[in-house]
């Protein structure tokens, strides 16, 4: 814990009391000094807040003191040639909120006003707080072009697996989730109403996804884990012409069956944050037709953060998601 000056208000941006902020897998890996995406230092952790304006200037999107927002953590320069095309999570300069720049972890937060969005009055802020892993979920399923009536193979049942499996829903296509725990596919089942669960270690996926799609195997694939051993397989999951959307960040060099991939002319497609996906996402969840808040662990306070990561890093399979309250407790 580390006491800071509060951020002064800077033109274009907004400062913002931060009500809660969820904490995300790659905060647990930042802490523990293994994620290769940090730029050490930065002043807190991270990017899944959502708050209430206490200091704003003139701002094209509406803003005022008193909106409760949901604040987007990729910060582009707004200038480069992606940026240019609408691309900004893939902006050449991003610098994403507790990775690249300080985290949102704290209690009052400067950030882009473009980047902040209007929360309805009907959504709390600890549901709030999955509007962004939800946004990560969506965008794989826009790169893998996902329809109604797809059948989707989502490989890993974690966090982000269930939240591509919640877009899917949203699309009307078919989610197949696929891993090696158990206890995350009987959860995705009976808890989220998942359809369609296979655990790989005890059976053949390939067999099993014939049998789901009668025989013309899923248009799409949405890869969360970043494990070797799926990317070397992935091909002969998705039909000719399929789509494949990589999310999970990869455990090292992985190997792709290029052979296979043009016999079958399947689309690969990474995939990095997310883009244009907030209002969607506030949307759906505002709804309420997506169980998603049924993914929540626990909550606790700013104080109980870092027991609650170590506590992460030691048992990891207790754990989807942990909100932090910043109503709980006194900092």
């Amino acid at each position: 814990m580390e006491d800071l000056p509060r951020p002064a208000l800077t033109q274009g941006s907004a400062i913002v009391r931060i009500e809660a902020c969820g904490i995300c897998g790659s905060d647990v890996t930042a802490y523990r000094g293994s994620n290769p995406t940090m730029k050490y230092p930065v002043h807190g952790l991270g990017h899944e807040g959502v708050g209430t304006i206490v200091e704003i200037g003139e701002n094209e999107q509406g803003l005022e003191v008193g909106d409760r927002v949901a604040l987007e953590p990729y910060v582009p320069d707004f200038t480069c040639h992606m940026c240019g095309e609408g691309r900004f999570n893939n902006c050449a300069d991003l610098h994403v909120c507790g990775v690249h720049k300080d985290g949102m972890m704290t209690e009052y937060f400067s950030h882009p006003t473009r980047l902040c969005y209007r929360l309805p009055d009907g959504l709390d802020f600890i549901r709030a707080a999955l509007v962004e892993p939800l946004t990560i979920g969506l965008h794989s399923v826009t790169r893998a072009r996902v329809r109604a009536g797809d059948y989707v193979v989502i490989t890993g049942a974690g966090t982000i697996g269930l939240m591509a499996a919640f877009g899917c829903r949203s699309y009307g296509a078919v989610p197949i989730l696929v891993d090696v725990v158990q206890e995350r596919l009987d959860f995705a089942r009976d808890e989220l109403g998942m359809p369609h669960v296979f655990n790989s270690k005890n059976g053949d996926l390939v067999e099993y996804l014939k049998e789901v799609t009668r025989g013309s195997m899923a248009q799409a694939l949405i890869e969360c884990t970043g494990a070797a051993p799926i990317h070397a397989a992935m091909h002969d999951y998705v039909w000719h012409g399929g789509r494949i959307a990589l999310v999970g960040w990869p455990h090292g060099m992985t190997t792709l069956n290029q052979t296979r991939l043009m016999q079958k002319e399947i689309d690969v497609l990474p995939c990095r944050n997310s883009c244009g996906k907030f209002p969607e996402a506030i949307k759906l969840i505002e709804g309420g037709t997506l169980p998603i808040q049924k993914m929540i662990t626990k909550t606790i306070s700013l104080e109980e953060c870092e027991a609650a990561i170590k506590d992460m890093i030691e048992r990891p399979g207790d754990y989807l998601k942990v909100i932090i309250d910043f109503k709980t407790g006194a900092v």
